[in-house]
């Protein structure tokens, strides 16, 4: 049991945390686990900091859990959330609704007008310049250090609210919400900073929340924990267990350097296959074919790009480079491949270009010797693996009637992680797109 509930932090931060003999421990929401789970807290908790920076778009999750946490708040306890980017749910499944709460985009988080009230205007001049999101909560300006009561806006409603900082436009972008005996604290996003704002937060507003003492000891008897009072042996041991928490703290840092550095080297080149859009989303496709050692991966606006000409497909896919691209595209098998994106599923237009720029580029480069491939970043604005089938039965039948696959981005990732497992090879993979028509899946 711990008073203090680190939601969505990371491993690290709990312990550095515990190091500093706060009585803390860690949870994560089922939009990191990927569980669908009640999240429970524990029955002392009295305060919770939320870390709301989520990509998944999965709105139902947590739904109903809201409860615990505004019985914390209801009871004298404090609910602190740094906003990063994330929806309103993320937000509002977990703390309750708060009326009137929307976002709106920031374009200029670092400029920021804070309350001259301390101690919360500390936390904007000392942390301010960190700060690398922060959205607009509210559509009401110039509110700024001003109490609002939510009553007025959503009569069964009972909070207070003031606003402790706005944007550049004058619209609040955090605000302290009093509701009940306690309070919540919307922050902005302060990235690597957020947990020693935390910190502040604990030390400066929250000093009523100790540190966690030894189990069992009395308050008359804290001070016999203190080394003016230890034996050598005692100080030895204690000794030789803050070296191994240093040891163990600098091992975790090289480790979390290394994940960090595959992380942006290996890891986030692919990810844009679930999460890019538009030209972003063509290059991570090109990226991708040439990580799969297709010989020749053509950017189709980079070779036509001293000719006016609708250029139509996206990427040109050829298993030779012996040759000249324009000698290959005229004498070789071809794969056509068109690449989109959308928030729902596959449009009939976007399969029916399919054949039509087929029939083009056969009668163009007199070949037919040719496939169409439709690559598609479908509900991407979904969890990758909780998206369905963005083709209909019909759009798949055309797709083998004519010869021509039609693909999503994440199966594609999954082919690529499946390699990387060595559960699969480059060549098969290649092969697979190559002669498989219709839907193309991955069994691996």
């Amino acid at each position: 049991m711990a008073k203090i509930l680190l939601l969505d932090f990371k491993d690290s931060d709990c312990r550095r945390f515990l190091d500093e003999k706060f009585d803390v421990e860690l949870k994560e929401t089922n939009w990191k686990t990927g569980k669908v789970e009640s999240l429970f807290l524990a029955e002392d908790c009295r305060v919770v900091f939320y870390q709301a920076e989520l990509s998944s778009y999965a709105s139902g999750l947590h739904a109903g859990d809201s409860e615990n946490f505004e019985k914390i708040v209801d009871e004298g306890g404090a609910i602190v959330c740094f906003v990063g980017n994330c929806q309103e749910y993320h937000l509002t499944n977990i703390i309750g609704e708060i009326p009137h709460l929307k976002f709106e985009e920031n374009k200029l988080p670092t400029k920021i007008y804070e309350i001259a009230e301390e101690p919360y205007a500390t936390i904007f001049a000392q942390f301010g310049p960190y700060v690398s999101h922060a959205y607009e909560l509210f559509p009401t300006q110039n509110s700024l250090g001003k109490s609002l009561n939510l009553k007025e806006w959503d009569p069964p409603y009972n909070g207070e609210l003031q606003v402790l900082a706005e944007s550049y436009r004058n619209y609040p972008v955090s605000f302290l919400l009093r509701k009940g005996k306690g309070f919540y604290l919307l922050l902005p996003w302060f990235g690597e900073k957020n947990l020693d704002v935390a910190r502040f937060v604990l030390n400066e507003i929250l000093g009523e929340i100790p540190p966690q003492r030894a189990s069992g000891a009395k308050e008359t008897e804290s001070w016999l924990n203190s080394s003016d009072y230890f034996f050598p042996g005692l100080l030895d041991i204690r000794r030789q267990m803050d070296e191994e928490k240093e040891r163990h703290r600098q091992a975790m840092l090289s480790l979390e350097e290394k994940i960090e550095e595959i992380r942006a080297t290996e890891q986030e080149p692919f990810n844009r296959l679930l999460t890019a859009e538009g030209p972003d989303l063509k290059q991570a496709v090109v990226r991708a074919f040439k990580y799969l050692d297709w010989l020749n991966v053509i950017d189709v606006d980079e070779y036509w790009r001293h000719v006016i000409r609708i250029k139509e497909e996206d990427i040109w896919l050829v298993d030779e480079d012996e040759k000249s691209v324009e000698q290959l595209i005229r004498g070789s098998e071809l794969i056509l491949v068109t690449v989109r994106s959308s928030e729902s599923g596959a449009t009939d237009d976007d399969c029916l270009l399919l054949q039509r720029y087929k029939g083009r580029r056969m009668q163009e480069f007199d070949n037919t010797r040719m496939k169409a491939l439709l690559l598609g970043n479908y509900h991407c604005r979904t969890e990758a693996k909780l998206r369905g089938v963005p083709f209909t039965e019909t759009q798949i039948g055309e797709a083998v009637n004519d010869g021509n696959g039609i693909l999503t981005t994440y199966e594609l990732f999954k082919a690529i992680k499946a390699e990387k497992e060595k559960k699969i090879t480059k060549e098969a993979i290649r092969e697979h797109i190559k002669n498989k028509v219709g839907l193309i899946t991955f069994d691996c």
